[in-house]
């Protein structure tokens, strides 16, 4: 804003300017005339040039013409002179004047080059002597010779100035003229009287000091009159941003809104600077810009004053000027102006020369200071960053191009410029030249009550003011804004006035408006009188004015305007109105052209934003559904040419608090309406709010959304936000004010239930830390930014323990060092209601753990902690440990990485017994009956031989520790050895790891012995490949301990003490694996000494060693001394042929071996089993079995031998014939896979009379001939003990287990009809052959043809495969002919389709007969052909003909067929290409001839509008029972006419009902929609006696609704209504209800995925009550606006419905206190068997209410509560009353934020629920110790068919238990365990547990982080499951070994339909495997393939080979 021009002025004396000038002065002259002279030779630069040739380098020379223009060469030529002596810069500048036209120079100029060559002395008086002659003539020159220069590029040149005693000088930097400069500024006194310059610089100075020290004294005294915010920094902090201007963008994308908070815990470098400080600051180098920022109101625009005045009074010395302009002055400029201009004319005016002023100001740039107040108001600011620039001073330029110019240097560079802003705006400005950023933060608390203290004189009222705002923190952070502050402070001062009653103070800003509106608007009435006028007469009075204003304020909202002039203001009289009560204040701009203009602007933009949203409540043209369409939250994420939203920054807010109760009047008033108009708008804005709660909103909305819900003080309405808003506080990376968390906490204490705060990552004060203290419902709090520190855990320590409610506590990377730790563990250790804690990554050091975990045993609650990534040493590390003794309650410690992972957990009081310190170990054995084992875990922490000591320490002082993780570390040998030797002083008594220690081969022996050291010790696993694996494990019943641990079957023994009391002790079983540790015979000897004692080993694996055939020998000669009961493992041990059959002979060595499996091929398998002498019942049994089924025989155990890839001569197999022979008891002998010849074969079968107990021969995958084949085939014959002879090519699997029928597979043998008839010939003789598959061969119609005669002949028993025979459709005629010529044929099925399926089934009693004939292609012949064969058989009863696209015609040939096929029950026509017509003719057919069938059509055609037309036709026939139509799918159910001849009065006909026989209508997804239904309606509301009506997912609508409505009460008898998705809203809801009450005998109800509402849910509720006979309703998936208000009333409707057995309520927003009613319901609903109530916002609460509820529900069979968050509590509630439950099958309990304490109790009641099916129980938190203990309640669960424990945090301990008990369920159908840790380990259990899960369909292991190493005993363990049809194993680590077993074993996965091995590690070699193998895998139907390592070529290729590979992502 200008200034305005002082009165007089000084004249400037003449001072001496050039005394005693040598040659020496030429440089001076140079100096001080630098831009004149450029301007002068730059026209004439070539012949200058020229003539410098002779004193420049040619390096110098090229310098100057590498420049393009002569500007820049004549400026380069003149700095290179100045770098030569004097004497030559004389004689260039004389030889110019002399040699160049006379006229190049001026005259002035000449006579100083003259001077300076003439050592004359002259004087400023004899110079203006000596050029008044020639004033005009040079005035000429000039003109002539001045020529404009634009677009230079300059840097202001700093030259030292010579100092003189006699002579003062000015230097100026170089710059460039215009021509069009008035003459007067180059002529006369200003070039030849130079110290004139200074002088008249002097005299503005003088004048601008003079004016601006007036003006703003003057305004101090007038804001301090009227107790304003005065100028002085008394009241303002102003803060450097030190180092954060590269960062400056970060913080404030960061923001929440437009503003920043006072300075926050992230910003401890920042320091409180005053003005000089801040603008004296030269830490940046060439920098001149700084900005300083702030919200609005905090005095930016003041201390711009403040800047100009302190300038004024001397403390800014080092400016000569300041110019101070505001962007509101400069918006008004829309034309072209010059930085002259902008000086002079828009700041001060000189009062004479400016021209002289401005020369200074161009050659000076240094000292001045030019301020910029309100960047954010500037109207071109989205401009800024591409405006144009301009170096050129004189050039004319628009006001964003002049700003831009300054501000990036081109003008005036070297000037100092700020900028004062909204932090936001700051955004248009390119930041990389900012050299500063300072803060304006406003008031903090203290300086609030200083100002209160000078603004009230009443102490009283001080006090009361104080008070108030202390009580009422909104407004507390209001008058953080000084100017909010002095609005805020002058309300109160009238509401606290003495003579005014008991004053009713605001509480929100929205309340404190409304009061100041009426304050402002009764100011200046003194008189009692006046004063108690009521606020109602105040706003009648004034309405009209104030309605103005209010269209003024949103006016300028619209247009983005918060200062207005004349022009924009509506009328004077809302100016005089506006400004009389001080609503607007006036301002005078300096205009261009120096004229004054008043502008106004609201005192605050709030005031502005509060009037914009009271006219939308006031205006009758804004209705309350336009309030609903543009109320939204204000979004951080905005455009920075957004300019609306940074005007409407509260506006929201403000709507939000004139919607609530308390200001219906007072909106009543101001609109001139009743109440009930204003009401209607302000439920529009509470429904926004509403259901903005239930969208997915940012942080930043959220903290919006509870500001909004504040300004209502609706607790209703903020207990519903709190409830939708549960799972959603994620408060990350933005800005929170205190005013922010009072919100907040309004919120979340007004919740229901406690609630999860992260504010990770949010900048905050710790004000808004100490809020927090005063909040009630916080469960979880989240705190992660480095920048809190120690002054932070201060803060926050004070502030826990009143947070009763917190569970959680998150502070992770938040730099606390052990100061900090100090104040929070004084805090944590009485904060009881603890259960976790993370401190990970901050810096606690060794000291600061110490502090921590002496803390820890006076913290009885906590769960967990975790310390990870602290910077601690060993030291520590073991510190942590010894937490292990002096806490009693420690579950396990986890420590790895050196410390950066650092767990400890604790026992819950409910689940644990605490360990008595002061019992001796023995005694504490005897005194504790439940005890859990604990854990120490210190894995990759550094600990070598030294620390073994002291880790034994602690191990000996710790009982009942359960496993010892010492992994990762570097122990060594002998560190090892010293372990070992404590290992019986210590009590483990589970798992010792010692894994990847580098142990060598010696260590590997010494662990062997410790087998015998140590009897407690089960097994010992050592593999020294790759990674070193090393376990030590221990029996889980350790020295006499009673441990509740998971517990796995053992084998018990009975000892009888000396006292005669028998005790049952565990006869623990030990295994020893020493693999992959290099091991040769040499090594045998020593270790068959270390085991020949070791009585009790069931399991030796020595695979992955180098014995040999030698070392076979050996080892086969240990066998009887090992005594190893279950398993010996020798794979891949580099044995021949010899190995071979030396390990057969071990069949007859040692009698308990129970099979012998071999492999010399690329498994290199080499297995020897044990039927186990201690599991002598488990034995006995067996062989109780075998007798059973093959009759009484020598008990010897049944014994087996698998020989593969074992390449066997005649003589080898004559040589392993003759020791079979000696065999007794050798039942099955499998020799697959060994490419036996037909010699070989024939040696077999000479030996096979002589195998007398042989029951199974298998010959898989050998090239065998024909000839060969038939001689196996004939074994069935020539031996009798065989049942099964299994023969392939190329392999397909084998039946697990042995049948006592006989079976023949020849499959994929080659087989042509010859063979067949050889075969047959075979067969007759055969009289038990049950299944014959002859699928794969070469048969073709002819072989089907002799197949089809030879039937008869064949005495099969069930079934006959020839699938994949290439058969013609003439091959199908053949064999559906079988159905009339072979009698005990019973079905036929065939499809000639991918995969291909041809199958005769057989039954010898044929109580049906199915023909099913599918996608045959037949031609019309065949086709005839084939009816003609169906008529033959007269007794067919079911008749499928799908996809054989037999049209009409053919159709109509059927049509005659079906009428004489008396007995059929069902005929399936789908994808025939059958019209309309042809349907209705075999109805008519069917019709004619009365009969009970079932029809079925599918067709294309069938939808909408056709769907419609064939339901009509079908409608018209009598004897239809049922129609269906789904999708394109018809089913129709015929009747015969025997309902006509019923007697009884309940199947009686009506005489008006055309369709007595029709029960059941069902549209499903057929396209349906309101005007088809109304086509149809006249035909159903026929159907009188209709029971079931269905019209799933057909869009009626709300005219739909009025259809079913008009017709419903017709259909008395009517019992299953279903109209789910149907998409009708609230209003057809309505409608429905009236027309339901009337159905009463109506049982079922299905009015799912529909709109519902508030008013739906009220006559919805209304009419249950009438509907008594109901049994089952399903709202499911209903979408709600009503709240809980709607719901409440929906389910207190159930009241009467006390026989209902089903309540689906699905997504219907219960909360608690719906839970509530309707377990008050469910008390009287005995019958109830299925409950959902899937995410409805249930908590504790709520689970506790329906755990009573269900207590009177005996028969409940499902219960669903998914996605609610019932916790701890409430599912142990639940436990409680499950034992009552003896029907459940279904308990789904997903997502619901159950940890261990509350699993652990569901899975001990679980027990007492024998019939329970399914148990879902994902995404909790229950971790290894429920599962632990659910496994233990597996096996009382014999009906379990589904286990979901997805995400449930479980690792390969738990998944180990799980396995072992999952074993045991033998009717597990569906595991499903992904995204938890099992790791190798645990998925190896799980594979060896998958060989007992005969039912298992589906398996799960996404995300479980096991790789190939496990693979081969997985793909083993699936083989195992004959009915599994998905396996998903993707994301984990699966390569291309992994991909190769899978592949081996498809073949064998008869069932299987989907493998996904997504996102595993599988290369193209892999996938080609895979993709191999898919050839013999029909039945697969997708492999998935995606994200794995394969190429997308490679892709592509696979993809066509075998297009079931799937590489997409989905």
């Amino acid at each position: 804003m200008g200034l305005p021009a002082c009165p007089g002025g000084q004249q400037l004396d003449g001072e001496p300017l050039v005394a005693g000038m040598s040659t020496s002065g030429i440089k001076e002259v140079l100096e001080s005339n630098y831009g004149q002279i450029v301007e002068c030779l730059s026209p004439e630069a070539d012949r200058v040039l020229e003539e410098a040739k002779c004193i420049l380098s040619k390096e110098e020379l090229d310098l100057i013409m590498s420049k393009r223009t002569n500007v820049e060469k004549v400026s380069i030529l003149l700095n290179k002179l100045m770098t030569k002596d004097n004497e030559t810069c004389k004689k260039f500048f004389e030889t110019l004047i002399i040699r160049i036209q006379d006229d190049i120079f001026p005259m002035r100029l000449e006579n100083l080059f003259v001077a300076a060559g003439d050592h004359e002395v002259l004087s400023s008086r004899e110079l203006s002597e000596s050029n008044s002659s020639g004033a005009t003539n040079s005035e000429v020159e000039l003109d002539a010779t001045d020529k404009p220069q634009t677009g230079r590029k300059r840097k202001a040149t700093k030259v030292a100035n010579q100092k003189s005693t006699k002579v003062k000088r000015v230097r100026k930097a170089p710059f460039t003229e215009s021509q069009e400069v008035d003459m007067s500024f180059q002529a006369g006194e200003e070039y030849l009287n130079l110290p004139a310059i200074s002088d008249f610089a002097e005299d503005y100075k003088s004048l601008m000091v003079k004016c601006v020290s007036e003006k703003y004294e003057a305004n101090m005294a007038k804001e301090d009159q009227m107790k304003q915010v005065i100028i002085d920094q008394t009241f303002r902090t102003l803060t450097m941003k030190d180092g954060n201007v590269a960062k400056l963008k970060e913080r404030i994308d960061a923001s929440r809104d437009d503003v920043l908070s006072s300075p926050g815990l992230e910003e401890n470098q920042d320091t409180v600077a005053n003005l000089t400080e801040f603008l004296s600051k030269k830490h940046v180098s060439n920098c001149r810009v700084h900005i300083l920022l702030g919200k609005a109101g905090t005095g930016k625009t003041k201390l711009m004053h403040k800047v100009c005045y302190e300038w004024a009074q001397g403390t800014l010395s080092q400016f000569q000027y300041v110019f101070l302009f505001e962007f509101r002055q400069l918006n008004l400029i829309n034309k072209s102006i010059d930085l002259k201009s902008m000086l002079f004319d828009l700041y001060l005016q000189p009062q004479r020369n400016s021209h002289a002023v401005f020369r200074f100001i161009i050659g000076n740039p240094e000292k001045i200071l030019i301020l910029f107040d309100g960047f954010d108001e500037f109207a071109g600011k989205a401009s800024v960053l591409t405006a144009p620039v301009s170096n050129d001073p004189m050039a004319p330029l628009s006001v964003g191009q002049l700003f831009s110019s300054l501000y990036n240097g081109k003008l005036l560079p070297g000037c100092t410029i700020l900028i004062t802003s909204r932090p936001k705006d700051v955004l248009s400005l390119p930041l990389d030249v900012v050299g500063q950023v300072g803060e304006v933060s406003g008031f903090n608390q203290s300086k609030i009550e200083e100002y209160a203290r000078r603004f009230f004189r009443d102490s009283k009222q001080n006090h009361q003011a104080i008070c108030h705002l202390q009580k009422n923190r909104k407004i507390l952070n209001m008058c953080y804004i000084p100017a909010m502050c002095w609005i805020v402070f002058l309300c109160l001062e009238r509401l606290l006035a003495p003579c005014t009653a008991e004053p009713k103070l605001p509480h929100t800003m929205t309340q404190f408006y409304i009061k100041m509106l009426t304050v402002f608007l009764s100011k200046g009435t003194t008189s009692k009188r006046a004063r108690a006028n009521t606020e109602t007469r105040l706003l009648n009075k004034h309405r009209e004015d104030i309605y103005g204003l209010c269209e003024l304020a949103i006016k300028g909202l619209q247009e983005s305007k918060s200062v207005f002039y004349l022009r924009d203001l509506l009328s004077e009289k809302i100016v005089d109105f506006a400004s009389l009560y001080g609503f607007l204040t006036t301002f005078e701009v300096k205009t261009i052209d120096q004229n004054q203009e008043n502008g106004h602007a609201f005192i605050h933009l709030t005031l502005q934003e509060f009037l914009a949203a009271l006219y939308q409540m006031i205006d009758n043209t804004i209705s309350d559904q336009v309030l609903k369409r543009t109320f939204s939250l204000k979004s951080k994420w905005t455009s920075k040419n957004d300019l609306r939203n940074e005007f409407t920054a509260a506006i929201h807010v403000f709507l939000s608090g004139l919607a609530s109760k308390g200001c219906k009047q007072f909106l009543s008033t101001l609109a001139n309406k009743n109440e009930a108009w204003v009401q209607m708008k302000q439920k529009a804005i509470l429904q926004n709010l509403q259901r903005l709660a239930t969208t997915n909103l940012t942080g930043p909305k959220i903290i919006e959304l509870c500001h909004c819900v504040y300004e209502t003080q609706d607790c209703d309405l903020a207990q519903e936000v709190a409830a939708q808003l549960k799972s959603k506080f994620e408060l990350r990376n933005f800005r929170l004010t205190p005013a922010d968390m009072t919100v907040l906490t309004f919120v979340i204490n007004s919740g229901a239930s406690c609630i999860s705060l992260d504010i990770g990552g949010c900048a905050m004060d710790l004000e808004c830390v100490a809020i927090l203290g005063t909040c009630k419902n916080i469960e979880v709090l989240v705190f992660k930014s480095r920048k809190y520190a120690d002054r932070f855990a201060g803060t926050l320590s004070e502030i826990i323990p009143k947070v009763s409610s917190l569970k959680k506590l998150i502070l992770t990377s938040c730099n606390i060092s052990v100061m900090g730790i100090i104040h929070l563990a004084s805090a944590l250790k009485i904060c009881h209601h603890l259960e976790e804690i993370n401190l990970q990554d901050n810096e606690l050091g060794d000291a600061g753990i110490t502090v921590l975990v002496d803390v820890l045993p006076e913290m009885g609650s906590l769960r967990k902690i975790e310390l990870g990534d602290n910077n601690i040493t060993v030291d520590g590390i073991l510190r942590i440990a010894n937490t292990i003794n002096t806490c009693s309650n420690i579950l396990d410690i986890h420590v790895s990485d050196g410390g950066n992972v650092a767990t400890i957990r604790f026992f819950s009081s409910s689940t644990s017994n605490p360990i008595n310190r002061s019992l001796s170990p023995s005694m504490e054995r005897e005194g504790s009956h439940e005890t859990l084992l604990r854990k120490l875990s210190l894995v990759s922490c550094r600990l070598a031989a030294q620390h073994v000591h002291a880790l034994g320490e602690i191990l000996q002082r710790c009982p009942l520790l359960g496993c010892l993780d010492l992994s990762g570390n570097e122990l060594k040998d002998h560190g090892l050895r010293r372990l070992v030797d404590i290992l019986q002083d210590c009590h483990i008594f589970k798992l010792i790891n010692l894994s990847n220690n580098s142990i060598s081969e010696d260590g590997v022996l010494c662990l062997a012995s410790v087998l015998k050291k140590c009897p407690w010790m089960s097994a010992v696993e050592v593999s020294l490949k790759h990674d070193q694996t090393v376990l030590l494990k221990f029996s889980e019943q350790n020295k006499d301990t009673e441990v509740r641990d998971e517990l796995n079957p053992q084998p018990m023994v009975f000892k009888l003490s000396g006292t005669g009391d028998s005790k049952i002790m565990p006869a623990p079983l030990k295994k020893l694996s020493l693999t992959n540790c290099c091991f040769q015979l040499k090594h045998l000897k020593e270790l068959g000494c270390s085991l020949e004692n070791c009585n009790d080993l069931a399991e030796l694996d020595l695979s992955n060693n180098a014995l040999g055939d030698g070392g076979i020998e050996m080892f086969v000669k240990l066998l009887p001394k090992l005594q190893v009961s279950r398993l010996i493992n020798i794979s891949n041990n580099f044995i021949s042929l010899a190995g071979v059959l030396c390990l057969a002979g071990c069949l007859n060595r040692v009698r308990n071996i129970m099979e012998v499996e071999v492999s010399l091929g690329k498994s290199g398998k080499g297995l020897i089993k044990f039927h186990g002498k201690c599991r002598v019942n488990e034995f006995q049994e067996s062989a109780l079995s075998f007798e059973t089924q093959y009759g009484k025989q020598d008990i010897s155990v049944p014994k087996k031998i698998r020989l593969e890839d074992c390449e066997t001569d005649v003589a080898t197999m004559g040589n392993l014939c003759l020791i079979l022979e000696q065999c007794s008891g050798l039942t099955e002998l499998d020799l697959s896979n060994n490419a036996l010849s037909d010699d070989v074969i024939t040696e077999l079968l000479n030996h096979l009379p002589n195998l007398r107990d042989l029951k199974i021969l298998t010959i898989t995958d050998n090239i065998i001939s024909p000839e060969a084949i038939l001689l196996l085939a004939n074994s069935l014959n020539i031996c009798e003990n065989v049942l099964k002879v299994e023969v392939s090519l190329e392999g397909n699997g084998k039946k697990p287990d042995p049948l006592p029928s006989q079976i023949l597979s020849l499959k994929e043998c080659n087989l042509d009809k010859r063979s067949v008839e050889s075969l047959f010939k075979i067969l007759k003789h055969s009289k038990d052959l049950t299944e014959l598959d002859l699928s794969c061969n070469l048969l073709g119609d002819e072989g089907v043809q002799y197949l089809r005669d030879s039937l008869p002949k064949l005495q099969v028993l069930k079934v006959i495969d020839v699938s994949n025979n290439r058969i013609s459709p003439a091959g199908v005629l053949y064999l559906v002919e079988s159905l009339y010529t072979c009698s005990n044929v019973t079905e036929v099925e065939v499809s000639l389709a991918s995969p291909g399926r041809s199958l005769i089934k057989f039954a010898r009693r044929c109580e049906k007969k199915v023909c099913s004939v599918k996608e045959c292609k037949f031609k019309e012949r065949e086709l005839s052909k084939l009816f003609s064969i169906i008529e033959q058989c007269t007794h067919l009863t079911e008749l499928n003909l799908t996809r054989n696209m037999m049209g009409d015609e053919g159709l109509r040939s059927l049509v005659e067929v079906v009428t004489n096929l008396k007995d059929l029950k069902e005929l399936n026509l789908q994808r025939n290409g059958i019209s309309l017509a042809a349907m209705e003719s075999l109805l008519e057919a069917c019709m004619a001839c009365p009969k009970a069938l079932t029809v079925r059509f599918e067709e294309q055609w069938i939808t909408g509008e056709d769907a419609a037309n064939l339901t009509q036709c079908i409608c018209t026939h009598l004897n239809v029972a049922d129609i269906g139509v789904k999708k394109n799918t018809v089913s129709v159910r015929l009747v015969d006419d025997s309902w006509r001849l019923a007697g009884d009065d309940s199947t009686r006909i009506d005489p008006g009902a055309q369709h007595p026989s029709l029960q059941s209508i069902s549209l499903y997804e057929c396209g349906i929609e309101a005007p088809q239904l109304l086509r149809l309606a006249p035909i159903i509301k026929q159907c009188s006696d209709l029971v079931e009506l269905h019209l799933f997912r057909n869009k009626i609508g709300n005219k739909g609704a009025e259809i079913l409505a008009a017709i419903l009460p017709v259909f008395q008898r009517l019992k299953k209504l279903s109209l789910e998705a149907i998409d009708i809203d609230s209003q057809g809801m309505v409608t429905l209800a009236a027309s339901l009450c009337k159905c009463r005998d109506i049982k079922e109800i299905n009015l799912s995925q529909n709109e519902l509402g508030e008013e739906g849910a009220t006559e919805l509720g209304k009419i249950l009550p009438r509907l008594e006979q109901l049994k089952k309703i399903n709202f499911s998936g209903i979408s709600t606006a009503a709240g809980l208000v709607g719901t409440n009333r929906l389910v207190t409707g159930l009241s009467n419905c006390t026989i209902l057995e089903e309540i689906n309520l699905d997504s219907l927003t219960l909360s608690d206190s719906g839970a509530q009613l309707l377990a008050d319901r469910m008390l009287k609903m005995a019958r109830l068997k299925k409950l959902n109530l899937r995410s409805n916002s249930i908590g504790w609460k709520g689970a506790a209410h329906l755990a009573s509820g269900l207590k009177s529900c005996p028969a409940i069979v499902e219960i669903d509560l998914w996605g609610n968050t019932i916790e701890d509590v409430g599912v142990m509630k639940l436990a409680d009353v499950l034992p009552v439950m003896k029907h459940l099958k279904i308990l789904n309990l997903t997502q619901n934020n159950i940890t261990a304490t509350g699993g652990e109790r569901l899975a001990q009641a679980l027990k007492q629920c024998p019939s329970v099916e399914e148990i879902h129980l994902s995404t909790n938190k229950i971790g290894d110790q429920t599962v632990k203990k659910l496994s233990e309640a597996l096996p009382k669960l014999p009906c379990l068919k589904t286990l979901n424990l997805h995400s449930t945090e479980l690792t390969s301990d738990g998944g180990e238990i799980l396995a072992q008990h999952l074993a045991l369920c033998s009717s597990i159908e569906v595991i499903s365990l992904p995204e938890n840790h099992f790791g190798n380990k645990g998925v190896m259990e799980l594979a060896m547990a998958l060989q007992k899960m005969t039912s298992l369909k589906t398996l799960d292991l996404r995300l479980n982080r096991f790789d190939d190493r496990v693979a081969a005993e997985l793909t083993a363990g699936l083989v195992c499951c004959p009915s599994i049809e998905e396996v998903i194993l993707s994301w984990n680590d699966i390569g291309d070994e992994g991909a190769v077993r899978l592949a081996d074993a498809l073949p064998r996965m008869q069932c299987l339909k989907k493998l996904d091995l997504e996102g595993n590690k599988i290369t193209a070699a892999g996938a080609e495997k895979l993709a191999a193998s898919l050839l013999q895998c029909s039945f697969v139907e997708v492999i998935r393939l995606w994200k794995n390592k394969i190429s997308k070529d490679r892709e592509h290729s696979l993809q066509e080979q075998d297009s079931r590979l799937n590489f997409l992502s989905v």
